[in-house]
């Protein structure tokens, strides 16, 4: 898993549910892990690869595929309540005990928190392009980024 980077780590699938969700993890093989989240019909392709690939310098990245979306299974949510109980069921399934989470827009990571089971018990942290914290989750990619991120 080490030496894999956003467009050669294979696509996996993990089951939940009934449910069969597609994911990516690559990165370090410590830390905590980043999830990375999209918008209601965005995959785990829409990401920019530079940006992954830095984030992951430092600690696994983790891309999915939410239900309905590409090549997951099932309904696509149609709520941010049903998005979390989602990525709960993902969560479980490959078995973390603690994540960091990373989305487009400052409202979207915390509504995702706000309403997954995961939050309570299980995220470390939250990150949101729009606010670029400097921070150990972002170090990477300031570093793959020189100039560009602030």
């Amino acid at each position: 898993m080490s030496n894999d980077t956003h467009t050669t780590a294979p696509t996996r699938y993990v089951e939940a549910d009934g449910l069969r969700y597609a994911y990516r993890r690559f990165g370090s093989q410590s830390g905590t892990p980043l999830v990375f989240l999209q918008h209601f019909r965005g995959g785990l392709d829409n990401w920019d690869a530079l940006v992954t690939d830095g984030l992951a310098q430092g600690r696994p990245v983790i891309l999915f595929n939410n239900a309905g979306v590409a090549s997951s299974s099932g309904e696509t949510p149609d709520t941010v309540d049903a998005m979390g109980d989602h990525l709960a069921a993902f969560v479980d399934a490959l078995g973390l005990t603690e994540i960091d989470l990373h989305g487009a827009h400052d409202q979207r990571v915390h509504a995702f928190a706000a309403h997954s089971e995961c939050a309570t018990d299980r995220l470390s942290g939250l990150r949101s392009w729009r606010a670029l914290p400097v921070s150990r989750a972002l170090r990477g990619a300031h570093e793959a980024l020189p100039g560009r991120l602030s």
